[in-house]
């Protein structure tokens, strides 16, 4: 065991850093939201300064600021109510949702798409992937959760340990040394790291999403002859993260839309998400199935 270096006095911005609610600020801040907040406090600050209270108007300024910083919103429920007003509004969605960045875009990279994972052409339902990965011992049930094996577990970590490790062209060729289905991935880098697949390059993985679902491939080999099954079990798998398999970093909930503008309809919910907010990349969407 290793010995503890002392540990420096918490300072006040540490403990606003505790404060913070990842979920609607950073990468997931929605920023007509945010603006909708501040233009709320400044109004009422001045209109504590038009009753000739400057005190008290610079307090909810300071106070409504740093709440808008640190929590993405000040309004109570902003996230719930926001996105139904911009859907009944006139205002063209496009205002409030930009495309997710994939570098700058030239002629040759006009076509490149993101997939959210290996096994986006494998047509088998989650029930039918939970149910066969349970029948070959490698996710159990604990009341109404699910969970991998331990030794399931313990192998597969292993080998996302291993993965993360190797460069770009290491993985695009163990990629392609392991999957059938995968005849060409080359690495592709723009403000993130993907491997481009297919013969046209044109289907971008996230190195995390491949990462994991590489090693979890690997893993089912030993325990699963059904190749559709194995890729789709892949995919599944990543419900189980808790951290990023390249960076570490614990990963947040978000959702599979920013907060604001998103529906389509009053009834329509996003899909909840898990996000590594260093990668700043989705590594699992939590569709109904999987409840």
């Amino acid at each position: 065991m290793s010995r503890k270096s002392p540990q420096n006095s918490p300072t006040p911005m540490d403990a606003l850093e505790t404060f913070r609610d990842e979920s609607y600020t950073g990468a997931n801040r929605c920023w007509p939201c945010t603006v909708l907040n501040l233009g709320f406090v400044g109004a009422l600050a001045m209109l504590l300064r038009g009753r000739d209270r400057p005190r008290s108007s610079l307090l909810v300024a300071v106070v409504g600021v740093a709440i808008v910083y640190f929590r993405g919103y000040l309004v109570p429920y902003t996230p719930e109510f926001a996105p139904r007003l911009v859907a009944a509004s006139p205002v063209p969605d496009k205002w409030f949702h930009a495309e997710p960045a994939q570098g700058d875009t030239s002629q040759e990279d006009v076509t490149r798409r993101e997939n959210e994972s290996l096994a986006d052409d494998v047509e088998m339902d989650g029930e039918t992937v939970f149910r066969e990965l349970s029948a070959a011992g490698v996710i159990e049930a604990e009341g109404e959760q699910l969970f991998l094996t331990t030794a399931v577990d313990a192998a597969w970590h292993e080998r996302m340990d291993e993965l993360a490790d190797d460069s770009l062209d290491a993985l695009a060729a163990a990629l392609q040394a392991s999957l059938p289905g995968v005849d060409a991935a080359e690495p592709y880098v723009d403000d993130a790291e993907w491997l481009a697949l297919g013969t046209d390059h044109a289907q971008l993985l996230p190195r995390p999403v491949v990462v994991a679902e590489l090693a979890a491939y690997e893993v089912l080999g030993e325990r699963l002859d059904d190749e559709r099954l194995r890729v789709a079990g892949a995919e599944a798998f990543r419900m189980f993260l808790d951290r990023c398999p390249v960076c570490d970093s614990e990963l947040v909930e978000s959702s599979s839309v920013s907060c604001c503008g998103g529906h389509l309809g009053p009834r329509q919910d996003p899909d909840e998400t898990l996000v590594c907010p260093t990668c700043e990349q989705r590594l699992y969407t939590f569709e109904l199935s999987d409840t």
